[in-house]
């Protein structure tokens, strides 16, 4: 499976997001009052780029230059129709966006409760009467 069938619009807004971490606080307040325009683009072009047409020649492309060429192309496209949508198509994508980025972090929150109780079982944490010693 190549990395562009791994790409999703949740996966490109936690990455945006947790990238901006990392900067001022304003930055990032701002970002996440307004990351709506990012989610509409991350999913209209995470839907480009899982096209079936598209991923059959991009995988036929050997040459890394002529698949870089070909992903360039179609990011053009895709570029070109997501300035045609209306405000109205981009928020229904920036809410997929958002759905899956809820969807997402809430298996990331399940999965980490599982991980910890299942590490809890085989290490349990010290008794209190150990901790006073």
């Amino acid at each position: 499976m190549s990395r562009l069938q791994k790409l999703g619009a949740g996966w490109g807004t936690w990455r945006y997001l947790t990238g901006v971490t990392s900067k001022e606080k304003m930055w990032l307040l701002g970002t996440i009052q307004h990351r709506s325009g990012y989610e509409a683009w991350s999913a209209h072009l995470s839907k480009g780029l899982s096209d079936k047409d598209f991923l059959v020649r991009y995988e036929s492309e050997s040459d890394p230059w002529g698949r870089s060429k070909v992903v360039g192309q179609r990011v053009h496209e895709l570029m070109l129709s997501f300035r045609a949508l209306t405000d109205t198509q981009r928020a229904e994508l920036a809410a997929q966006a958002e759905s899956e980025l809820r969807i997402g972090l809430a298996s990331l929150i399940k999965d980490k409760a599982t991980l910890k109780s299942l590490l809890d079982v085989l290490d349990p944490p010290p008794a209190p009467q150990q901790l006073a010693q």
